[in-house]
């Protein structure tokens, strides 16, 4: 199926933030699409599968104008998307989520469970996911609910397949099991649509790329007729310096702030030892599964761990909640920002202030809305946060925009001690150079930082060392100068 698009325009509250936008989708291609967070990229795809109205523009199906009003519409027409983060039903099983919307039913709407288990199983196989169907989402890692909305994807018989930042949560066996995938569908004359930050993906897997920017379409052009460079050149406009991990005072001073001992939840990870220097980034490597994030968890106190000891600034301490933590200068930044970073239908600015009640209200807990606005105000300047006001629903902002919303958040509090899972995870190339640049003045300034994170080349360089996680268990900690990503995978694996 061939589609085609004609002047698509979208605006929000009056604001336009797609313009003009013509595309075209051939049978058996990946298309993919960059550019910065908030270019206008998942929002034409979401117009695409229904999510949204255009504003202006029309769609073509093989050459007939059409109209994709609702998400089910879309799926009907053979049009599918894949979310940048998991949409899943945690409470139903993984069969249920796959076929949800189209499960067969006969004698009076009864579903034939052994039939939907059964195929679903079959899907499930052929992406390499071993996972029992009949097991409840809940509980299981994002990467799986994600493989599982493939899954889904894949259960409909879509024509057209949308994937919008499939890979941000997959290890990189992950990555290359879906990517045999879309080269089957391929074959089969399915179209995909494919959103990355990563241009070593999209240059491994796409025909064609096509650069928005700032809500316009830029170029389309054949992926071997482009090189990064001037990828990014038409998504940002400027280049990007090299990052390379830099020493300071505090670090050369190995202050520790931060000592774990031999901590262990048995269930999870087992006897974890570390410290924490001031003014270190101390990264954390390892598979997906490994159990980095749950460690994290622990010392936050978002999660019990079984035994071992923790110290904060030399003192024994038994974080038994995210408010003390908090309390003691020490915050954690999820991986999940939809689940635990935000609240979604809540303005900017009240995100951007609501770790420091004590700033923004009295004695008698009223707020003051000078003290919200000037404290955020300052920053969304900062940080140069795209938005229309600090009273729009942080929900409607780009990914990277809510990421740099939440770490203000925490810096509001003045941590000692940041813990930063998956920071990058879903921005663009030119929001996680500004990221890097964060984090690194964090260091510079004596703020101590466990950095967990699945691209090695991001550990590679900002770390200062690198503990490196197999299994629920440390296999090795290394200083930056003597590792390479050959070093950690194989550290990572055996």
């Amino acid at each position: 199926m061939q589609l085609l698009t004609k002047n698509i325009g979208k605006s929000f509250s009056g604001v336009n933030v797609l313009r003009n936008v013509d595309f075209d989708l051939i049978p058996g291609e990946v298309h993919a699409l960059v550019g910065e967070n908030g270019a206008g990229k998942s929002t034409f795809v979401k117009i695409l599968s229904g999510v949204y109205a255009p504003t202006s523009g029309k769609i073509l199906l093989d050459s007939k104008e059409t109209e994709i009003n609702t998400p089910i519409a879309a799926q009907k027409k053979g049009i599918a998307l894949i979310h940048q983060e998991p949409q899943s039903f945690s409470h139903l099983s993984v069969a249920e989520n796959i076929f949800m919307g189209h499960m067969e039913g006969k004698f009076f709407s009864r579903v034939r469970w052994q039939n939907i288990n059964n195929k679903s199983k079959e899907i499930l196989n052929s992406i390499g996911l071993n996972i029992d169907p009949k097991k409840i989402m809940e509980g299981l890692s994002i990467a799986d609910q994600q493989m599982i909305e493939i899954a889904g994807a894949l259960s409909k018989n879509s024509k057209i397949l949308i994937m919008d930042e499939p890979t941000s949560p997959l290890t990189p066996n992950e990555v290359n099991k879906l990517f045999k995938i879309v080269s089957q569908l391929k074959k089969r004359g399915i179209a995909i649509v494919f959103i990355s930050h990563r241009l070593e993906e999209i240059r491994s897997i796409a025909d064609r790329v096509t650069i928005f920017r700032d809500g316009d379409k830029i170029i389309t052009k054949n992926i071997d007729s482009i090189s990064n460079v001037e990828i990014i050149k038409y998504m940002i406009g400027r280049d990007l310096k090299k990052t390379e991990v830099s020493e300071n005072i505090y670090a050369k001073e190995k202050k520790v702030v931060l000592s774990v001992k031999n901590l262990t939840s048995y269930s999870k990870f087992r006897d974890i030892s570390f410290d924490l220097h001031k003014g270190e980034i101390l990264g954390f490597a390892g598979l997906v599964g490994a159990g980095r994030t749950d460690v994290a968890k622990s010392i936050f106190g978002s999660e019990k761990y079984d035994s071992g000891q923790i110290f904060l600034y030399g003192n024994k301490t038994k974080n038994e909640s995210p408010h003390n933590s908090i309390s003691r200068g020490l915050v954690y930044l999820p991986e999940d920002r939809k689940q635990m970073g935000i609240f979604g239908q809540v303005a900017v600015e009240d995100n951007m202030t609501s770790s420091v009640p004590n700033l923004i209200s009295n004695a008698f807990g009223i707020i003051n809305k000078k003290n919200v606005t000037s404290l955020s105000k300052n920053y969304i300047e900062k940080f140069k946060i795209i938005l229309t006001s600090g009273r729009q629903l942080i929900e409607e902002l780009s990914g990277g925009n809510q990421q740099k919303c939440i770490i203000s958040k925490w810096l509001l509090s003045n941590p000692s001690i940041l813990i930063l899972d998956e920071p990058t995870r879903g921005v663009d190339i030119g929001v996680k150079s500004e990221m890097y640049d964060i984090i690194k003045q964090l260091s510079q300034n004596g703020t101590a930082i466990i950095l967990i994170s699945s691209e090695l080349p991001e550990i590679l360089s900002l770390a200062h060392r690198i503990v490196v996680m197999r299994e629920g268990h440390i296999s090795n900690t290394l200083d930056h100068k003597n590792a390479s990503q050959e070093i950690i995978m194989q550290n990572a694996i055996n």
